[in-house]
Parts: structure tokens; sequence; C-alpha cells
């Protein structure tokens, strides 16, 4: 289908239902049925000079005024030159020759103010040509936009994260000096001034003083325009206002508007004169540079009300938070950490952004796996900070990097581990890092928002199993809290254990079983070992044999052995040993010959001699020729003499690895 700004007049005519339409002031693209401009307020029912209207060029970009328009009196008219004819019979030809002619002197053009304006083709011209574009004329206070008409983000409110179908902004929690800043705002608009909403980077300055614009409560409903930093402010009132209306000048991050152009003590009587609120925010450096600095700025703001808004929220700003149902707000909430709820809220997607894009080759791809291996150690619930060597064995354990990751590329060999490291703990927004330091040298954690949003967007799908047993085995050495581990772990294998997943039975009895809870390690590793996994038949046979149900556990080493599992081979032989001794106790203690040879040779070791000897001497007296030669070899250095009164050994409890 063809651009409406590409059809010729008449196709126009026919088409209207592809209108586009621009405003001619602020070149805004607006909808057939808007009356006014909902950036500068024009009425679009006025009509506007042919030389300053331009529609829609080929480009698609939204056409700028004439600067011809608004020409100085004093500059040169400019004239057309006479249309070229072509010579008969090249009137279709597509190209016609330039007449060839004397040489021009060079042409030199240039526009002041800074403007530029749509390019006006006319012919060779000789000399400079000078062209002196006027500021457009502001539109009228009573073209305003209507408060009602706006949303917060027209005010330059930050998005938040949004996955799905979730809102760009999340619903609106009221601060402590919501009740002051409210009163001076309906003040304000009643009988103009200047009110200032300050405070640190990323408080949440423009969405309060947005919120409190927005709910003025005032009838009329108030009218705001939002002029473009730096813009001329001299001639906003002089069009004609509406006594009986409210008005307000938003001017968010107001030191972008102060100057001899822009917000004056002048201009600030004027607007006051004529009841409109000036509502402008600040960050506390600004201000204080501006306010105490002196100079025209300083007996600006010196007339101004001031609001001041913390970074930290009180006790009673989080119990409001908890009420809200937005999953935004409760992950603000639980991870923010020490920064603030609406600095989590701003530096969330700006965060989520740099660091998928990262994992490019010409970016930081080492530094993406580093902050990876620490959003991954949060999902698996550990909250607290991990030691740097921790985060360096991990971030080089993703096999499956290069297999997903579509910019794979070595990570090794294109960034250095320090390098990757700088860059996540670099701090963005003079707020926090990808990678935030700990309490401790050389430890660090995800920033929360990382966390949040990898839950919430489930872009990384699940967390490795190998990667759950290295928190699990890791706990004891590093400190570990594995409380929340296993309840993340149970959480995160639900579906898992309920479709039968041998694995799943594995991997929770391997956790549980680290974190102490050993009775419900040894149903899980039942469950997956009763289905024939070696590694979950090493483990319980290991647990049962410790609590001394020795028979049972032999039947689970044996087939662990029987698979590969090397530690099963020492139990199984200790295990072995002991139920032998056991059993050639029985037997040498009622008079068998070759049970006290056995017993004699299980028995000899060092510090073992006299017992081994006894029996020896035992079976020696039965006439067992082996024992009888032993007991002549042992007695060769040694006096021990049997002691037949002396009880028999127990056997030794099994040994575990």
């Amino acid at each position: 289908m063809a651009r409406f700004a590409e059809l010729d007049p008449a196709e126009r005519e026919l088409r209207p239902e592809e209108a586009t339409v621009y405003c001619p002031m602020c070149e805004a693209r607006l909808t057939d049925d808007d009356r006014f401009c909902t950036d500068c307020g024009h009425d679009m029912s006025v009509p506007v000079p042919a030389a300053v209207r331009t529609g829609p060029p080929s480009d698609g970009k939204p056409p700028v005024a004439s600067p011809v328009a608004a020409s100085s009196p004093v500059a040169p008219p400019l004239v057309a030159p006479p249309p070229v004819v072509p010579p008969p019979g090249d009137e279709a030809s597509p190209f016609v020759p330039s007449p060839v002619g004397p040489t021009q002197p060079t042409t030199r053009n240039s526009v002041s103010d800074g403007s530029a304006g749509t390019v006006i083709q006319a012919g060779t011209i000789a000399g400079d040509v000078t062209v002196h574009a006027a500021a457009l004329a502001p539109a009228p206070a009573k073209n305003w936009t209507r408060v009602s008409q706006l949303r917060r983000l027209w005010f330059g409110v930050r998005p938040t994260s949004r996955f799905g179908d979730e809102e760009s902004l999340t619903p609106y929690v009221l601060r402590d000096c919501d009740e002051q800043l409210h009163a001076l705002v309906t003040r304000g608009v009643r009988e103009g001034g200047l009110v200032v909403v300050t405070g640190g980077p990323l408080s949440g300055k423009t969405m309060t003083a947005a919120w409190a614009a927005l709910n003025t409560g005032v009838d009329p409903e108030p009218r705001v325009h939002a002029p473009h930093p730096g813009a001329d402010l001299r001639d906003l009132t002089s069009g004609p206002h509406d006594r009986t209306g409210h008005h307000i000048l938003w001017l968010d991050e107001l030191e972008g508007h102060l100057g001899p152009h822009g917000l004056t003590t002048a201009l600030l009587s004027r607007l006051t004169q004529e009841r409109v609120l000036v509502l402008a925010t600040m960050t506390d450096t600004a201000y204080d540079e501006h306010r105490f600095g002196g100079g025209a700025a300083s007996r600006v703001l010196s007339g101004a009300h001031t609001v001041e808004l913390s970074r930290r929220w009180s006790e009673a700003e989080l119990g409001r938070l908890a009420g809200t149902d937005d999953p935004r707000l409760a992950d603000a909430r639980e991870w923010r950490g020490k920064r603030g709820v609406t600095e989590c809220l701003a530096l969330a997607p700006e965060l989520w952004d740099e660091w998928r894009r990262a994992r490019r080759p010409q970016a930081h791809p080492r530094g993406h796996l580093l902050v990876l291996a620490a959003v991954d150690l949060a999902r698996c619930g550990l909250r607290q900070d991990v030691p740097l060597p921790v985060l360096r064995v991990v971030h080089e354990l993703y096999p499956q990097y290069e297999a997903d990751n579509p910019y794979a590329a070595s990570p090794v060999e294109t960034e250095s581990f320090e390098g990757a490291l700088a860059w996540a703990t670099r701090p963005r927004y003079e707020a926090t890092g990808l990678l935030v330091p700990g309490e401790e040298a050389d430890t660090y954690r995800a920033y929360g928002s990382l966390v949040a949003d990898a839950v919430r967007s489930g872009e990384l799908g699940a967390v490795p199993d190998w990667l759950w047993a290295i928190v699990a085995d890791g706990a004891r050495e590093h400190g570990f809290d594995l409380a929340p581990v296993l309840t993340a772990c149970r959480a995160a294998t639900e579906a898992r254990v309920a479709a039968g997943d041998v694995d799943a039975y594995g991997l929770l009895g391997f956790v549980t079983e680290h974190a102490g809870n050993v009775s419900e390690a040894e149903g899980w590793y039942r469950r997956a070992a009763d289905q024939g996994d070696r590694l979950s038949c090493n483990r319980l046979g290991h647990i049962l044999a410790g609590r001394g149900a020795v028979v049972e556990a032999i039947g689970y080493l044996e087939k662990a052995a029987e698979a590969g599992s090397k530690d099963a081979y020492v139990t199984l032989g200790k295990l072995h040993r002991d139920r032998a001794r056991h059993w050639l106790t029985k037997g040498a203690e009622e008079g068998d010959p070759q049970a006290a040879f056995h017993l004699a040779e299980l028995t000899l070791r060092p510090g073992r001699v006299d017992r081994a000897v006894r029996w020896y001497h035992a079976a020696a007296q039965a006439g067992h020729r082996d024992a009888a030669f032993a007991l002549n070899v042992l007695r060769v250095g040694i006096t021990a003499t049997p002691k037949p009164e002396e009880p028999s050994e127990p056997p030794d409890p099994p040994g575990l690895r």
C-alpha cells in the first residue's frame, strides 16, 4: 500500500483514511481527530501560512517549518530561475543536461540560531545567503494539553522492566512527602509560583511530581505545557490566558531550563502574575549548585517552594508498597538490597538490556558469563555474598554457552578475567554495577533487579543441576546457608518430581543431605536408586551403612560399584571385612580351627598382634598346620603369650569415606 505522503492530491482525496497529520508548530505526529497537539497544545483548527506548513517528506520523517516563513525583512529574496525547456524530440528524456555557462562564484549558506529547516532549491545564486530563523511563537496557554489527556510517561517518568503484557509503569505508591507536595501544587495552580521537587538521582522525583500534577483535584482541570530543554521561554506569557483556568508549566530537570532565554526572575514574576504554576524537578546536587552559587539562577530558586525526596524508603512507605499486587513492586522490595525502590525500578531495564547484549564477542562475553554465574547462584536461593573464586569457577562451567548463544565466542580468548570483573562492577547512573561488592573483600553478588528480571522473564531457563550440586558441596567450606537453597531447589524441581524425573530425585537427595536432613535425603535417594541411578545407589548405601543397615547398604553399594563408583569399592571392602570378622569370631568361639585361623589372619595388624596370636594358637592346638607355621613365624622376636581368658574383639564399625 502506498504511503499517503507519496500520493498526489487527487489520490489523497480518494483515500482520506490513510491521512497522516503533523503539528506544524512542533512536528508531532497526530491523528485526524486531534484538535490540539498533545505535545505543544497548538490548535489544529487555526490555519498556518503555507510557507510554514509542510507535509511529510518522502522519507517518512515529520516535516519542519520552513525558515523562509520567518525570514528577516532585510534578507534578499530568493528568486527561482526560469524553467529549462528541453529541445524538440527530447520531451520524454528523463535527464536534461544543464546549459554550459561561465563559472559562478562559490556560494556559502548559513542559518542562525542553530535552526535548520526545509532546503529550498532556487537555482544558482551568486554570493552569500544568510537566513535568519526566528523562533516560533509558543502555543497560547488556553491551548495547552488538559491534564486528563496525559499519562505519567508524558512527564518523562522512566518505564520499568516489562515482560509479556505488563504495563510500562507500575502503580504509584504514595510517598511520605505527597501530602506536603499536594498542598503546594493545589495552592500553586490557583495562585502561581514555583514548586521544585529535589532528590538524589533515581529517587523518583519525576514520578512524584508528575503524580502531584495529575491529581490536583481542582476544577477546572489544569492545562500543562512541557517545553523541550533549552527552549526559548521568553514569549511564553505573550499569548492570551484564560484567567479562570489553571495552568502548569512542567520543567523536568530545571537546570536545563535556566538562563537568559529560559526561566528568569522576570518570567517567573509574569507567570505568577498570570497564576501559572511552574512545577519542576532537580537533583540535590544541581539545586545546591544553582541555589547557592549566586547569579540569576540563585535568584530564581530563592523564591521556590521545595520538597525533598529521599532515595531510601521509610517503613511507612515500604508498608504501602507491600500492599500492592504488581510483581515488579514486590521484586523491588525483595531485591533492592541497599538501594531505593525507585532506583531498582528505574535501573532494571537499563541493566538488563546492557547485560544481555554484552554476550556478543565484540562486547563483554566473559563479563556476561560472570554476571550470569552470580544471577544463577542467587536463583539457587543463595542470597549472601559469593567469594570471587566461586564465581570464577562457576562462570567457566557453562557447557551450553557456545551451543545456545548465537553470538558464541570463547570468553577466555576475547576478554580477560580482570577486564570482565572491572566491566561488571563499574557503577551505572552513579548507583550500582551489575555485580555489587559484598561486605567482605573479594565477595560479590548480582544486582537484585537482574535476578528478579531473570526469574520473571524466564529467558534463562532452569538453573543447571550441576550448579545446585556445587552450592551444596561448597556450603561447609564457604559458609553458605543451605536452608533457602533447599527451599528453592524444591520449588525448582516440583514439576520434574511430579513427572517422575530420576535426576530430580537424585538432586533433591544431594541437596537435602548436605543441608542436614539425612532422613529426607534417604527417601529421595531410594526413589532414584530403585530406578537404577548409580550416584543415588552410592549415596544411599553410605547412609544405610552409617546407621547400621549393613546388609541393605551392601546391596546398593554393589550396584554402584558395578557401575563404576570408585568410593563404593572401599566402603564395600570395609563392610565385608567387618561382617567376615563378625562371623569368623562366632565360628572360632565355637572351636572351629578354620574360623580361628582366618580370624587371626584378619586380625593381624600393628597393635593387635596379641589377638592374632591367640587365635593362631587356638587353631594350632586344634591341629591346623598353617596356623602352627604362622605362629612359629610370629614367635621369632615375639614374646607374647596367648591369653585364653581375653574376650573376643567386637567388630569395628563400618568406615565411611
